[in-house]
């Protein structure tokens, strides 16, 4: 998940990442590797004067995605 956000960062879209993600990545740099908590997302919000459809967020998003050369597909999971 972090090579995703790196790709997502990478490609300049105006997200800010939050959440267990960037929690677990501060207590890994500060030493901490105990296993805290598993997660299956990546939260993070969009900041743009004019906010995309759903449709161009996932499209921007895959785009990042397939220019770092990872497999995944983006798909709209729920509203």
């Amino acid at each position: 998940m972090y090579k995703v956000m790196k790709a997502i960062y990478e490609s300049g879209i105006p997200v800010s990442f939050k959440g267990s993600m960037v929690l677990k990545a501060f207590l890994m740099e500060a030493g901490y590797c105990e296993e805290t908590r598993h997660t299956q997302d990546i939260d993070a919000n969009w900041y743009s004067d004019n906010n995309p459809t759903a449709e161009q967020m996932v499209e921007s998003l895959q785009r990042a995605i397939d220019n770092s050369g990872i497999d995944l597909e983006v798909c709209l999971y729920r509203m």
